[in-house]
């Protein structure tokens, strides 16, 4: 009985009173009053219910963060996609091949995404507007933005859903070429 009462003390300093007194119920000898299952669980519903909704809060954190990371993965691949096929200086023997049919647009909406100004030449630097873009590229919104090239020579009214389209067929221009490479290289050896 004297092990008994220290590993409840013991019980007692790192557990509540409560739990230490429910313990102590559970292994003691029956007395003149019984105790019945029923008694246990009314006394013990309301923890159930903290338990329950500290274990659904943490669900809840967790699916927000994991929400957050699965977008800034969508957008980062997004923008290694966009980084790959703007500015490249030579793909399939033509050094214009990112200034020419629909990445020519994907560069003036890198442009309109990142290099904007405000009216005194200065860069605009609107990490909302940025997120936006992406996001709806990413979606392929049906929203129509206006894309013009830096002289205000050329000009594109466009969807977010005719850029995604050009996104994955100049990415996708990108991926047969370096397979045709591979297999040159591969002949080769």
């Amino acid at each position: 009985m004297q092990d008994l009462r220290a590993l409840l003390d013991q019980l007692g300093r790192n557990y509540s009173e409560e739990l230490k007194e429910r313990v102590s119920w559970l292994l003691s000898a029956p007395q003149s009053q019984y105790k019945t299952a029923e008694q246990l669980i009314r006394d013990l519903a309301m923890h159930m219910d903290d338990a329950f909704v500290s274990s659904s809060n943490a669900y809840d954190e967790t699916s927000n963060h994991l929400g957050r990371e699965l977008e800034n993965g969508r957008l980062v691949r997004l923008l290694a996609k966009l980084g790959t096929i703007n500015e490249r200086p030579e793909f399939d023997g033509d050094p214009n091949w990112s200034e020419t049919e629909h990445r020519y647009t994907l560069k003036l909406f890198r442009d309109y995404v990142f290099h904007q100004v405000d009216a005194q030449g200065n860069p605009v630097l609107d990490l909302g507007h940025i997120i936006s873009c992406l996001n709806k590229l990413d979606a392929g919104s049906e929203e129509k933005i206006y894309l013009t090239s830096r002289d205000h020579q050329s000009t594109f009214l466009v969807t977010y859903r005719e850029l995604k389209k050009q996104v994955q067929s100049a990415f996708g221009d990108l991926q047969k070429g370096n397979t045709k490479q591979q297999q040159q290289a591969n002949r080769g050896f």
